[in-house]
């Protein structure tokens, strides 16, 4: 049997009696109108990192984690940064009771060659199960420059595979870009770090919906002089939909940075949404001047679409440990549903310099 990450919501959601009602996630303050969201009560790992970036191709770090449970195993794709300081997608496996032992497969996927989208890295994987194959989407950085901040970053490619070990691109142009969003017009830079969940529609086919994240930051080489970090390190959370998982459309904003907000007023990266009883929950990561770095936010959605993130910093659940290997930052979720609780992948200090940690909660609604 097979089961991924995503597939595991609809039985999630399947497991009534563990969810809460909408006012539970959305918990009202009658006497200031504000309504906070009831956050995941997060336990890290004990033995944290449980992935530390050692071999030749990840000894400088491991970036973006997307964990698939298959045939009993996890079966971890991550961007391996390595001696040569180039980003590649890596693979590993473990047994969950194991969770400090990982075999490492090492790279997957050639880079693309000259004037590529792919030519000097991919990073960021997504993996998902569509139309009988297994799609690997990764974002790729190229040669070319531009008025963005992270110009580079111009596609999302796909890979495909039917036992997850072998795969094949799909094509030499990637599949994704970062147009088609109203608010943004002139963007055209973005990477992945969401996921994607299944839409069962009532003719029987499945519409997959994609969570990324646009990069519409311009540049300043003097940023810090100029004070200008919220300006160049603009990103927003996006939603895009598909039948085939080739060919997105319906591109839009989900999640917005808030300028007032100051564990978010700098941009909001990298959505992760399962599917709950009442509608959908969804943790990202918030980039801002509070922390000065990463740390990790929650949001609630009846749709998956518009979401609620409660009053000023009340959704942050994660945030960076003094003198530990994610002092610096915590990011890039990825969150594996289990049948009683869920399960948190996430990268520390250098966006996956010091490794990847773990961390459970119990379900909510």
């Amino acid at each position: 049997m097979l089961i991924s990450r995503r597939g595991f919501l609809s039985a999630a959601g399947a497991a009534s009696s563990l969810m809460l009602s909408w006012h539970d996630v959305m918990a009202e303050d009658r006497g200031t109108d504000a309504r906070k969201l009831v956050l995941h009560d997060w336990e890290r790992e004990d033995r944290n990192p449980i992935f530390v970036p050692r071999s030749a191709f990840d000894a400088k770090g491991a970036q973006g984690p997307c964990v698939v449970l298959h045939e009993g195993q996890w079966w971890m794709f991550y961007g391996g940064i390595g001696n040569d300081g180039v980003q590649r997608i890596c693979l590993a496996t473990a047994r969950p009771d194991r969770p400090t032992e990982w075999e490492r497969l090492g790279p997957i996927l050639d880079l693309g060659g000259a004037g590529a989208f792919d030519q000097d890295s991919a990073t960021y994987p997504c993996v998902h199960r569509i139309g009988g194959k297994w799609h690997l989407y990764y974002s790729g950085r190229s040669r070319r420059d531009g008025p963005l901040h992270f110009s580079k970053y111009w596609g999302i490619g796909l890979a495909q595979s039917d036992d997850l070990r072998n795969w094949k691109k799909y094509a030499a142009e990637p599949v994704l870009q970062g147009d088609g969003i109203k608010e943004y017009p002139d963007c055209r830079a973005l990477v992945g770090l969401g996921n994607i969940i299944d839409l069962p529609q009532p003719d029987g086919r499945t519409l997959y919906r994609m969570y990324y994240t646009v990069l519409p930051g311009l540049k300043d080489p003097n940023w810090q002089a100029n004070g200008t970090w919220h300006v160049i390190e603009h990103k927003v959370c996006a939603a895009a939909h598909s039948e085939d998982g080739i060919v997105w459309k319906n591109r839009q904003v989900v999640i917005e940075r808030r300028r007032d907000v100051v564990t978010e007023d700098i941009g909001v990266i990298g959505l992760n949404v399962w599917k709950t009883e009442g509608g959908y929950r969804g943790v990202y990561t918030g980039l801002g001047t509070k922390y000065k770095t990463y740390a990790m936010a929650e949001a609630a959605s009846r749709d998956g679409l518009t979401w609620e993130r409660g009053a000023a910093v009340d959704n942050v659940s994660l945030t960076p440990r003094a003198g530990s290997w994610e002092s610096g930052m915590i990011g890039y979720p990825c969150v594996l549903p289990e049948e009683k609780r869920l399960r948190l992948f996430y990268n520390g200090t250098g966006g996956g310099g010091t490794g990847i940690g773990m961390a459970v909660a119990p379900l909510r609604g």
